[in-house]
């Protein structure tokens, strides 16, 4: 860990809102739709942010987050049953209390989904999950960093790669996303910046790239 480097009673104490309404027309109703849907989300994530800052147990809750966000996206059945919007409210707020007590979830955390529930807002559950991660990193000065490597890289290669990117963009924090690409011969990857916006190549597929782009330069004009 460099900084904080890392390599996301129902309802009762949280006072969250998000206004909505209907869309009327059909010339533009699915953008529209989306636009709305990433607003709602952005809301309640900074809600839901500020409102742990304020408990002082943000990183807490910042694991669970993560945690409801991985299980989004690797258990079909569990993800396909609570964005159910005709599954049974009950049914769902049970299944949380069972995941956050298996998990040891800050109760914050349990609260807030089971809130989601009520509010019929859970189906939008990895939405929100993304914004919270983004706003967390935000509020925490941490630049996030995608690392792609030839082979998986241990926890001290992590370690070293987190320090080195932490000096190069002054974060105070740091947050590796390991990923593993066999077709970039040896070496690794850094992609990171704002969106993803700036890219560190140093894979031999990537040298090789560029060997081949300067002799197809050098090389004469028929």
């Amino acid at each position: 860990v460099v900084g904080r480097t890392q390599t996301c009673m129902r309802g009762k104490g949280l006072s969250l809102t998000a206004s909505t309404r209907r869309v009327s027309g059909a010339s533009g109703s699915r953008r529209r739709t989306v636009m709305k849907a990433d607003a709602v989300a952005t809301q309640y994530a900074t809600a839901f942010v500020n409102l742990a800052k304020d408990k002082n147990v943000l990183d807490d809750v910042r694991s669970d987050m993560d945690s409801v966000a991985n299980l989004m996206k690797t258990d079909a059945k569990l993800s396909s049953f609570l964005t159910n919007p005709v599954a049974d409210g009950d049914k769902k707020k049970s299944l949380i209390n069972s995941i956050a007590k298996e998990a040891s979830f800050n109760a914050l955390s349990e609260n807030f989904l089971c809130l989601l529930v009520d509010k019929q807002r859970i189906g939008g559950i990895t939405d929100i999950c993304e914004s919270f991660e983004s706003i967390y990193c935000e509020v925490t000065d941490t630049e996030v960093a995608t690392v792609t490597s030839a082979a998986a890289l241990d926890n001290d290669q992590q370690f070293e790669i987190a320090k080195k990117l932490q000096k190069l963009t002054g974060a105070k924090n740091i947050k590796l996303k390991p990923k593993v690409d066999s077709s970039l011969i040896s070496g690794l990857v850094i992609q990171y910046g704002k969106g993803g916006s700036k890219l560190l190549d140093m894979s031999a597929r990537g040298q090789l790239a560029r060997i081949e782009a300067q002799l197809l330069s050098q090389a004469p004009s028929a």
